[in-house]
């Protein structure tokens, strides 16, 4: 009964690419590509926190308004899309799920820097959390994909460098 069950849980999962050749070097680039992505990531969540004195400013924003939109707007949109993007990583394609992810934290990243108005920024900040909750889990699963079981750690360790670069970076510039 486990072994019928095991084999049509087996014959029912997403097919993943052909043949993946783990612990090669395209997997070492797929790990950099994803750890420059995170990085980018954690410095545009934190170019907000870093110029509040001059947004504040220019938009004439409370510091109630400036507190959601640096904690509220951008961590509810991704604890809500968190879960959608790992359903959608577990169930799609994960290259395209990254792919639409990195296109609308970009394009959104992009509505921060125009926003006019509370409300526009608002919308904007949230759209970023939003598309930025696909990275993590589209990241996880392709590197357990890509590394054995022995050199998986290595590679999760650099991928969570990514945060940390992040954060630095965004300080020294």
């Amino acid at each position: 009964m486990q072994g019928e069950a095991m084999t049509e849980m087996t014959l029912n999962a997403p097919i993943r690419s052909g043949a993946i050749r783990q612990d090669g070097s395209y997997a070492w680039y797929v790990v950099f590509l994803l750890t420059f992505a995170y990085t980018v990531a954690f410095i545009d969540r934190q170019v907000l926190n870093l110029l509040v004195d001059p947004i504040k400013k220019d938009i004439l924003l409370s510091d109630v308004q400036i507190s959601l939109l640096q904690g509220f707007a951008f961590m509810a949109a991704y604890v809500v899309f968190g879960p959608i993007f790992g359903r959608w990583v577990d169930t799609g394609h994960r290259r395209n799920v990254l792919v639409l992810g990195v296109t609308l934290w970009s394009a959104f990243t992009v509505f921060c820097g125009l926003s006019e108005e509370y409300w526009q920024l608002f919308v904007a900040r949230a759209g970023v959390g939003a598309a930025e909750a696909c990275l993590a889990p589209a990241g996880w699963s392709l590197i357990a994909d890509y590394f054995s079981r022995q050199r998986l750690p290595r590679a999760m360790s650099i991928f969570m460098l990514g945060p940390s670069l992040g954060a630095g970076l965004a300080l020294i510039a």
